[in-house]
């Protein structure tokens, strides 16, 4: 009776039924489908914790949150993926602004980022690492596949492209996106360039090839910015 009432709330919410058909995605003018994802055989596809179904909440944009027992985020097409009655479905990313992941220790936090502000590499959705009222850090996935160099003639080189995730972040001063270089030392001078940044990166000896480093120091220059802001 509960998941009845789960489904039917969730097609409420999305102003549709689900779509029958089981092999793409299919979006209309002004209506949102959920459709069934078929995962070719010999795909390669990556998922946030390793495609494990855990709780969460989506929310749709102009409505309401919604909490779910199955969710996941499928990191190779960027999008998010339900399971209802043993079905898996995905969700147009136009309708969902933001949504979560609990694996019950951890909560992974996703924003919708492409809202007419920024336009990040056709990248829809970037989990929220550190989340102030001047600086907000993000990180996000792209899913690179290598060309093809076999040569037939020599024999040599692969016969088979190379598919990797490769993880990246950047950050927001709510005016601009900018992204991070990949090492801890570009880190550290390009945001020395920054001055909220200078002074911490000078004075501390924080790791910014550490994610939990780079978090900390976005926390530190958020938090010193809104305590300077008060005393004044």
């Amino acid at each position: 009776m509960r998941l009845c009432s789960l489904i039917f709330l969730l097609f409420v919410l999305l102003q549709n039924a689900v779509a029958q058909i089981n092999d793409s995605y299919l979006t209309r003018y002004n209506e949102v489908y959920t459709v069934d994802r078929v995962i070719e055989k010999d795909e390669k596809v990556f998922y946030l914790l390793d495609g494990q179904w855990m709780p969460g909440m989506i929310s749709i944009i102009g409505g309401k949150e919604n909490l779910l027992q199955e969710i996941r985020y499928n990191l190779q097409a960027d999008q998010i993926e339900i399971r209802l009655n043993g079905k898996v479905y995905t969700l147009d990313h136009k309708y969902v602004d933001k949504f979560y992941i609990s694996s019950g220790v951890n909560k992974y936090n996703f924003n919708q980022l492409n809202l007419g502000l920024f336009d990040l590499d056709k990248t829809n959705y970037v989990q929220v690492l550190s989340d102030g009222n001047d600086f907000d850090l993000f990180k996000y996935y792209r899913v690179i596949k290598s060309k093809l160099s076999f040569n037939p003639v020599l024999q040599t080189g692969p016969k088979k492209s190379k598919t990797t995730l490769e993880v990246f972040y950047g950050f927001s001063d709510m005016r601009t996106f900018k992204e991070l270089p990949n090492s801890g030392r570009k880190r550290s001078k390009f945001l020395k360039k920054i001055p909220q940044f200078k002074k911490f990166i000078v004075d501390s000896d924080l790791d910014l090839s550490k994610e939990k480093d780079l978090i900390n120091l976005f926390t530190i220059v958020n938090n010193k910015i809104t305590t300077n802001e008060n005393i004044k």
